[in-house]
């Protein structure tokens, strides 16, 4: 007896039978994608690192012109700040930095348009030549480029330099004349 739903069967049978070969991919099919994929990720891996180095000193030119910025608006709101660099101090560029984040809390002596730069900004100072840093020359900030001898603000790519705000003791005095 030859039911439709019997005929059904039998037709699906046939089409779903598989061809000599099993489905899957041959062991040298698997090397071979396997090999190109190696080759690619090597060329990736090659110019991602040329892109992240172009991008930290795109990221320590900001910076700089940022603190140039704070350190140009500062003088034009009160007076040129001109600190004689130390050379073998660490600690002027700090100095010049807490001058741009200060703002009196007495709001008759507070300087029009302070803190120049963000007061959570905390950075700390370096002569590690294997890294960027930022130094004071006496009426600006320098980039000092890996490489370069001389100590600064270090340059800090992860973003954990940024904190809470630095508390100014009661008695501060900003630096300059």
């Amino acid at each position: 007896m030859n039911t439709s739903t019997h005929r059904r069967f039998r037709l699906l049978q046939t089409t779903c039978q598989k061809s000599g070969r099993e489905g899957g991919y041959s062991v040298t099919e698997l090397v071979i994608v396997i090999s190109i994929m190696g080759v690619m990720a090597a060329l990736t891996v090659g110019s991602f690192s040329q892109f992240i180095g172009g991008s930290k000193d795109a990221l320590a030119v900001e910076r700089k012109e940022m603190l140039n910025q704070a350190v140009y608006r500062f003088a034009q709101n009160n007076y040129e700040l001109q600190f004689d660099a130390n050379s073998g101090s660490l600690a002027d560029e700090l100095v010049i930095l807490r001058t741009l984040q200060f703002r009196d809390p007495n709001v008759n002596r507070a300087k029009i348009g302070s803190p120049y730069v963000d007061p959570r900004y905390n950075p700390i100072s370096s002569s590690d030549t294997s890294v960027h840093r930022l130094r004071w020359t006496g009426k600006m900030f320098e980039l000092l480029s890996p490489g370069t001898s001389g100590s600064g603000i270090l340059m800090n790519f992860e973003g954990t330099d940024f904190t809470t705000a630095f508390v100014f003791p009661p008695n501060f005095q900003t630096a300059g004349h």
